[in-house]
């Protein structure tokens, strides 16, 4: 109430439940039919329904639904009747219907998954906050049988209440297993859960069924502690695909289970997942979208749930630096949105969100530091991804970069080996594959036999057959189990300061025991000028087996694939069906087939220069090979890119194929990708590093200006490799290091640059590491 007076954000959820209430109530009160004949039909069997068909009739009842939880929440506020007598007669219909029921036959939308996430939350809360105006000896509600307003049977409406909670729980069905690896289902219904179980009156049938929530659990609804929780790894994040991992959910069961069960601290025993709630802000892109790995959506952000949850947690129970960062973290969130400015909405998953206006903490007006989300390195592990990011200050979004390489076997994954996403120029320029916008489309070819695969990701295809196994997938009959990616070296570390405002880089490793290779890839974002900057990408890769040919695939948002030999002159192409095929595996590995109008060159050993032309608001992706690697270049179309904007939502994704005989590990596929705004790139030229017969690096000229820039990149594949250049006066000993050549008007800087490694020498200067493996130094 203290909140409602003092904040306008508080001021307008209230006046947000009064406008979606008033009208309704106005007509309740001169005939109560009117509300009460919109309940729609109840299903007869929580197996009835697949989940598009329940989808419709959740959200109907939900709407009837919303407006008894939201008369209750006002008859918590104003303690006016005539809120509890509206929300009373709602809620008679559905406790007519539910109590004659038993806990096997109990549903309202006819999909077991369904109820409990959509149906069953409301109608616990408005039981709960109604509650005291039921417990009068003179409470009646609205009979549409009898058409007269009768006693109110608490009785009947406890009866209803335990066979929802017995319908979630399913303690009929077969017992809990601890310790195994689950979906995110069991999270999803647990407020549907725990609503209704804490609305149980009798003490000890309450306790018994929290016991079974919390501690036994079911099949279907799996124990919290003892295997839910578990799961958590020491990130405290659910180990699933971005948009799937913010789970609200546990934040906010945490938060109601330390406060009816204080001494069972479960807050105190769960901090790493508390902290790992702020995880998710590190990997946005710079236009605030997030990355995207797996059956993920770049739009779906529940960060706000999870700090307004996370504070709460932590100004009660004192912990006092988790109540820093999430205060913080909410200020940044509002600023980034131009204030808090909460919008009550009819999502029928999240029937919670008034608890924002309960929970809510005001935030202080002044408050010390700032969180910096924009760390060059983020590490998810189970995932297996690595993120790159260079940050600047002034105009970010366009000027920023920021990419991230990885894959592996998890809940909502997909099969894409060491993939990589790009980030440029305001847009998600080379994006990974994601998820479809509706639950039907996950089941169509298209999503199954292409985007969920190698070839609607950039990767790279051993052998034409890069495949996933059936056993060990998250989903039957998807075959997208492979091993996971691991990080093996980056500088900055996960979420440390760089050394360097212009350099960083990561290393996933991939032991693929599916496909009998392994594979390393190197992402390394590099800063020429406050404007300009760009990708490295090194991707090893060899086949334990027989080295047949290596395919290295690339997908770019635009309406125009340009491809140039290093001299500018265009390439011929000719058509080819070389990725008409498949393995024959049920879902046509690796999922090439879906390219369309694929053209190739000649087999070349120059370099190449590829321009992605986007024509609505002219920008460019610049992407350079250099010259080296006998290699066949294929141009083609695939699928529209989902959850692209200005229209590419609905315009064919460019593709580029590069196709090289043989091993591709000694001689990697190096390509540079530069994000800009003008149709010539500041790079000029990419060469590569030779050490024999063996790719190490690249040399990148770049002219910014009247400044001649020379990079001089080390990309080898062991942490103590030895490269000496005599010609370049050269020598490093590690994994990764820069030369830096500027010139400029004959006054020259040299910056020399160890992401890992021991000792780097460039003509008379020397930079020799400590202990960290790392280190920058400039020459004047």
């Amino acid at each position: 109430m203290e909140n409602i007076k003092k904040y306008d954000w508080a001021k307008s959820i209230v006046n947000q439940l009064h406008e979606r209430v008033e009208g309704s109530l106005q007509k309740h009160q001169s005939d109560p039919n009117a509300i009460l004949n919109s309940v729609p039909a109840f299903a007869k069997d929580d197996r009835e329904n697949s989940e598009q068909k329940a989808s419709p009739l959740a959200s109907a009842h939900n709407k009837v639904l919303a407006l008894a939880s939201d008369a209750g929440y006002l008859y918590y506020l104003t303690q006016d009747e005539k809120y509890a007598q509206f929300a009373a007669d709602i809620l008679g219909v559905y406790i007519d219907h539910i109590a004659p029921l038993t806990p096997q036959t109990t549903t309202i939308c006819g999909y077991e998954f369904f109820d409990p996430r959509t149906t069953y939350g409301p109608f616990a809360i408005t039981y709960d906050f109604i509650y005291p105006y039921l417990k009068q000896a003179n409470a009646t509600v609205y009979s549409k049988t009898q058409k007269k307003r009768i006693p109110f049977d608490n009785a009947k409406a406890q009866k209803a209440m335990a066979n929802v909670a017995g319908n979630v729980l399913q303690e009929y069905g077969k017992p809990d297993k601890h310790g195994k690896t689950i979906s995110n289902h069991p999270i999803l219904t647990a407020s549907g859960a725990l609503f209704s179980i804490l609305c149980i009156e009798d003490d000890k049938e309450r306790q018994r069924l929290f016991n079974v929530f919390w501690e036994k659990g079911t099949a279907h609804q799996n124990s919290f502690k003892n295997t839910i929780l578990p799961m958590f790894g020491e990130q405290g994040v659910w180990p699933e695909s971005l948009s799937y991992s913010f789970m609200p959910i546990i934040t906010m069961t945490l938060n109601i289970v330390d406060r009816i069960y204080p001494e069972m601290n479960v807050t105190q025993e769960n901090q790493h997942i508390l902290n790992g709630n702020f995880l998710f802000d590190y990997l946005r892109h710079p236009n605030r979208k997030f990355v995207r790995f797996g059956d993920s959506k770049r739009n779906n952000d529940s960060t706000e749930d999870l700090y307004l949850y996370t504070l709460n947690i932590a100004e009660r129970r004192g912990y006092d630096d988790i109540k820093q960062k999430a205060q913080l973290a909410l200020k940044q969130s509002y600023e980034a949105k131009g204030g808090y400015k909460p919008k009550l909405e009819d999502n029928i998953f999240n029937n919670f969100q008034i608890l924002d206006l309960f929970w809510g903490q005001p935030i202080p007006e002044k408050i010390d530091g700032r969180i910096n989300f924009n760390k060059p390195t983020v590490i998810v592990k189970h995932a297996g991804i690595a993120l790159q990011r260079n940050y600047v200050a002034k105009e970010n979004e366009i000027y920023g970069l920021c990419g991230i390489i990885g894959g592996a076997s998890y809940v909502h994954s997909h099969l894409t080996g060491i993939s990589m996403e790009l980030y440029g120029a305001g847009y998600v320029m080379g994006p990974n594959a994601g998820l479809p916008a509706s639950v039907k489309e996950r089941q169509i070819p298209l999503h199954e036999k292409y985007f969920r695969l190698y070839a609607g990701n950039n990767s790279v295809i051993v052998n034409g057959s890069s495949h996933g196994l059936d056993e060990g997938s998250w989903k039957g009959d998807a075959y997208v189990w492979q091993n996971n990616a691991v990080n093996i070296a980056a500088e900055p570390k996960h979420l440390e300061n760089p050394i360097a405002e212009n350099f960083s880089f990561a290393t996933q490793f991939l032991k693929d025991e599916v496909n009998n290779c392994v594979q390393e890839r190197t992402l390394s974002t590099i800063r020429t000028s406050e404007k300009t900057a760009y990708y490295l990408d090194i991707f090893r890769s060899k086949s334990n087996g027989e080295n047949k040919f290596h395919d290295y695939i690339y997908h770019n948002i635009g309406d125009e694939t340009i491809i140039k030999n290093e001299k500018g002159q265009l390439l011929s192409l000719k058509e080819t069906d070389r990725y008409n095929n498949d393995i024959g595996d049920p879902v046509q590995s690796p999922g090439w087939r879906y390219f369309e109008n694929t053209k190739v060159t000649e087999s070349i050993k120059d370099g190449v220069d590829v321009t992605f032309k986007i024509d609505f608001d002219k920008k460019y992706m610049h992407m350079m090979v250099p010259k080296g690697v006998e290699r066949e270049f294929t141009t083609a179309l695939a699928p529209p890119t989902r959850e692209a904007e200005n229209g590419y939502l609905k315009k064919k994704t460019q593709v580029v194929a590069i196709r090289q005989n043989g091993e591709a590990w000694d001689k990697p596929f190096i390509a540079v990708f530069e994000p800009s705004l003008n149709s010539e790139s500041s790079v000029q030229s990419v060469e590569p590093l030779m050490d024999g017969n063996k790719v190490v690096g690249a040399k990148v000229i770049s002219k910014i200006n009247k400044t001649l820039i020379t990079d001089y990149i080390i990309c080898q594949d062991k942490a103590d490799s030895v490269y000496s250049n005599k010609d370049l006066k050269l020598n490093f000993e590690g994994r990764f290091g820069i030369v830096r050549l500027e010139e400029v008007k004959r006054k020259k800087k040299v910056s020399l640059y160890i992401g890992e490694g021991k000792k780097l020498g460039f003509a008379e200067k020397t930079l020799i590491v400590n202990e960290e493996y790392k280190g920058f130094k400039l020459f004047n």
